[in-house]
């Protein structure tokens, strides 16, 4: 019986290494770098892209007085105005080329957040929101399809480095 008792952790062993092997050998390992690589370039090209925010002199103008003046932030939150406050001078200095100016992911995504905050009274201020409003709600659909397509990438590799065929 003692016998018996020692040789099941060995064909236990010997059982799960088969198994590991033959999960191993379903694995495309050029497939899994390629796709880490498009990932990783992906994510470079993403880090310091800025998106088109269509905004001329006047809009740009009153974001800069909600953002300055009557903004509503908590906490932390303080630390992303600040930042939104900090690329509004820029662009101020820069000047606005096109009716665009140009923001980054989170700048963007951050106005925006700052913006569903807004509460107003009065015709005048219904309409500078929706201005503001619709303004960076397009350019937010634009960072949902770069968004879209790095979670495509991960999930790809996720099952090549399982080695799971997607369909």
């Amino acid at each position: 019986m003692a016998k018996k008792a020692q040789l099941e952790p060995e064909v236990i062993e010997i059982a799960n290494e088969k198994k590991l092997e033959e999960f191993v050998d379903k694995i495309d390992n050029e497939k899994v770098e390629s796709i880490k690589k498009d990932l990783e370039g992906y994510k470079t090209s993403l880090k310091d892209k800025e998106y088109a925010v269509s905004m001329p002199k006047e809009l740009l103008r009153r974001f800069e007085t909600f953002m300055r003046e009557e903004v509503e932030w908590r906490s932390k939150e303080a630390l992303g105005v600040t930042e939104i406050i900090k690329r509004i001078e820029a662009v101020k200095k820069e000047g606005i080329k096109d009716g665009v100016v140009y923001f980054t992911n989170l700048e963007a995504e951050a106005s925006h957040y700052f913006l569903m905050k807004w509460s107003g009274k009065g015709e005048a201020e219904i309409n500078d929101f929706i201005s503001l409003w619709k303004t960076f709600e397009e350019t937010l659909m634009l960072i949902q399809q770069d968004n879209v397509v790095l979670k495509d990438l991960e999930r790809q590799l996720a099952a090549a480095e399982q080695g799971i065929e997607l369909e």
